[in-house]
């Protein structure tokens, strides 16, 4: 008897063979949908669908190949932008029941209106000027709208079913490496013109090529947030190519933030699953170990990322090796500061850079970033958060946090390794708007076809 069952947008079927005595009531069998290739990501489905998930294909370029426009408009808030428009202009045939992950996106929508028109007309005077070139209204306007643009993005690419977003996420990966290759290879051939014309950093921070490791993106860090999620995502879609061409992006953006969450994550799951992974935990560690006792460059690397979070016995000759983790912690210490004075609005969407100046007397500040007559970025999205809009909206915030840890942790799987590092991840963000934050907070609180019509795959007979 073969029965056919379909499912989703684009209407995906798959043949299911009963063969009556072969099912055990006990150990029923595993069931799953044979995944789609890769070029009906854009093809099949609703519009709103395919505008979504071009905008996560294209969501490593942050940086690289953005449109000026006033502002660098990306590749990814265009396709996100349309997407978006189509959903709310579509039809719909059925109405998503709201859950408290939606609540507390909600939530944090209401705060950044009412704390931007709170904020509108800044205080007089010890205001920064410095990259407010628009004007303070004209631009706390465009930062509400990006912090609405991302809450928006989040509550429509939930809706796109979790397998074709992480079949997005992989094709990204790829876009992504082809990127790092790009400008490893001009940093290493002296010549960054190409890249330069497309839009890429052509100078690291000590304004040389040799400390080029930002990819697509505009810092190292944020390139290191992308691929250690993504990793994740290719292992839980079983892409070991794509896998390790992220994991090579992790290394050439030498970001601690991917490290660190990642270990941390990895260590939750086996506190959880300590008994089934046991044998090969300690063969990786084995193997681990065996590799820093034959590569100088790998000892370097993790002596390294070591001095990063303050045990700078591991590279004692790593000059500056605190400095980014000390200019965090003033920077966060500055943003609750400035909650702790406007508790209930914050200073405003996009306002920290302004009122940064006021939060900064008696404080040890590095050296090497006194004379940076850049905008002030907080580099926390917790913090951030509660700086520009109040103490309402980091409760919002911190709990639709919780509730994903929650909906992907009790599984122990990959993707509750990706809820622990995203957790931990947005808090060495620049900013809490930060698209690809949303990106993988949405595949986390995406409903999976799976749970819901599950479907046997067909193997080869």
């Amino acid at each position: 008897m073969r029965n056919q069952i379909s499912y989703g947008a684009g209407a995906v079927s798959t043949n299911i063979a009963a063969k009556g005595t072969d099912a055990s009531p006990e150990k029923p069998p595993v069931l799953r949908s044979k995944p789609e290739t890769l070029g009906e990501i854009p093809t099949t489905g609703p519009w709103f669908q395919r505008f979504m998930l071009l905008s996560v294909v294209f969501m490593p370029f942050q940086y690289a190949l953005t449109v000026p426009v006033g502002f660098p408009l990306k590749i990814s808030e265009i396709f996100g932008i349309m997407g978006i428009a189509t959903y709310v202009l579509g039809r719909r045939s059925m109405r998503r029941k709201r859950d408290l992950a939606s609540v507390a996106v909600a939530v944090l929508a209401i705060a950044t209106v009412f704390s931007a028109l709170v904020n509108f007309t800044p205080g007089s005077g010890g205001l920064r000027s410095v990259g407010y070139d628009r004007g303070y209204e004209t631009d706390l306007l465009l930062y509400s709208g990006y912090a609405l643009l991302a809450l928006c993005y989040w509550s429509v690419l939930r809706r796109v079913d979790r397998q074709r977003t992480v079949r997005a996420i992989v094709a990204s990966i790829w876009l992504c490496g082809s990127a790092v290759l790009m400008q490893w290879a001009s940093a290493l051939s002296g010549n960054t013109q190409l890249i330069g014309t497309l839009g890429f950093r052509t100078l690291g921070v000590d304004d040389t090529v040799e400390t080029l490791r930002s990819g697509p993106f505009l810092e190292g860090q944020h390139l290191g947030f992308f691929a250690g999620a993504a990793i994740l995502v290719a292992l839980y879609n079983r892409s070991y190519l794509a896998a390790v061409v992220a994991a090579l992006s992790i290394l050439y953006s030498q970001s601690t933030t991917a490290y660190a969450g990642l270990a941390v994550g990895i260590a939750m799951i086996v506190i959880l699953k300590f008994s089934k992974v046991l044998v090969p935990l300690i063969a990786t560690a084995l193997v681990g170990v065996l590799a820093l006792l034959f590569s100088d460059s790998l000892r370097t690397t993790l002596g390294r990322q070591l001095a990063k979070i303050g045990f700078t016995e591991f590279a004692p000759d790593y000059q500056y090796a605190t400095t980014s983790l000390n200019l965090r912690g003033v920077k966060s210490q500055i943003s609750f500061d400035m909650s702790s004075d406007n508790p209930i609005f914050g200073v405003g969407p996009g306002r920290y850079g302004a009122y940064f100046d006021q939060y900064v007397s008696g404080r040890q500040l590095p050296w090497i970033y006194s004379t940076d007559q850049t905008r002030p970025i907080a580099e926390n999205a917790y913090a951030h958060v509660a700086a520009e809009l109040g103490y309402v909206a980091l409760i919002a915030f911190g709990l639709l946090i919780l509730v994903l840890l929650w909906r992907n942790f009790r599984n122990a799987s990959l993707l509750g390794m990706l809820a622990v590092f995203t957790a931990l991840g947005v808090s060495t963000q620049s900013s809490w708007t930060f698209l690809p934050i949303w990106t993988f907070f949405a595949l986390l609180a995406a409903d999976d076809v799976e749970s819901k019509q599950p479907l046997m795959e067909t193997r080869g007979q």
